[in-house]
């Protein structure tokens, strides 16, 4: 081991960096150009559902008989359907609401879940293990069997979506939740926090819960894509959005008879889920490898 010599009044040489100590963020890589793309695409995604019925205005329930099932053309970009009504519209203002009402749901579904699995990590013993148990069990049920009762016993609809899969979407983010905040709340600098005086509420704020943001996050950005994919099964399944309110599972569903006549009526609303959750999906792993490159969430997306 060589020794560094060290001249009277010269400060000493610094040392070796050491990777994630120093300014937020040392250590963690930037995105590059391939990262950035799921992104992208996502937010195309949601900016031609946003614009696009601003754009192409037309009623998706308008009906033009004489114009029943006709191929893509440029009056019906994407044809028509089985009533005449125009196919982009209707694909277009279906995503406003297929996209807008999971957002919904998983904002509700997060803040549920983080709230209850943070408490329970922070207070322990009886409430930690019956919150624990309540998890389990809601794990242990297939989720889309249960949300399809909930929904059909609600009477269906945008509401009885939103019920039903807010009943039953929250277990994720409480387990994902209480893990994080089990393993933040002993780290030093929140003991010291607690040392100075701070209240355990503002200790969370302020020190717990940014530190788990990034994993909630991409927990969150992936069952964003699974709630959009469950809407869509639940009004094909007849017990989610009723008709003529235009929705990708609905059309799906009201396309079914006429595919070997006009298989263009399936394959708009088709493509529409399909990109949508593939942008999301590929969203969710690029943030999940760029916020949390210790694969802390991994697990998360085991679950429903």
């Amino acid at each position: 081991m060589s020794a560094i010599s060290v001249q009277p009044g010269e400060p000493p040489a610094p040392g070796p960096a050491r990777p994630g100590v120093g300014r937020p963020g040392a250590g963690r890589p930037r995105p590059g150009v391939t990262a950035l793309l799921p992104t992208i695409l996502l937010v195309v995604v949601i900016g031609v559902v946003v614009l696009g019925p601003l754009v192409w205005a037309v009623d998706p329930r308008t009906q033009t008989l004489t114009a029943r099932l006709q191929g893509p053309s440029v009056v019906y970009p994407l044809g028509t359907d089985a009533l005449g009504r125009d196919l982009l519209a209707r694909v277009l203002h279906g995503g406003r609401l297929s996209l807008g009402v999971s957002l919904v749901i998983t904002l509700m579904c997060a803040a549920i879940g983080v709230g209850l699995g943070s408490l329970a990590a922070s207070r322990g013993g009886f409430l930690d293990q019956l919150l624990t148990r309540l998890i389990d069990i809601l794990l242990a049920f297939p989720f889309l069997i249960l949300a399809l009762v909930v929904s059909g016993l609600s009477g269906g609809g945008i509401n009885g979506i939103v019920l039903a899969l807010g009943l039953f979407g929250w277990g994720t983010y409480a387990r994902l939740a209480r893990v994080e905040t089990a393993r933040i709340r002993v780290q030093p600098f929140v003991e010291s926090a607690r040392v100075l005086g701070q209240t355990p509420v503002r200790t969370f704020l302020r020190h717990v819960l940014p530190n788990a943001m990034p994993s909630l996050l991409v927990l969150a950005v992936a069952r964003y894509g699974q709630t959009i994919l469950t809407i869509a099964g639940l009004s094909f399944l007849g017990v989610g959005v009723k008709p003529p309110t235009p929705e990708w599972g609905a059309m799906l569903a009201e396309a079914l008879p006429f595919l070997e006549r006009a298989p263009h009526v399936l394959l708009a609303p088709a493509l529409a889920v399909t990109v949508s959750c593939f942008a999301v999906s590929l969203a969710a792993e690029s943030w999940r490898r760029f916020l949390d490159p210790t694969s802390r969430s991994s697990r998360a997306f085991d679950h429903r």
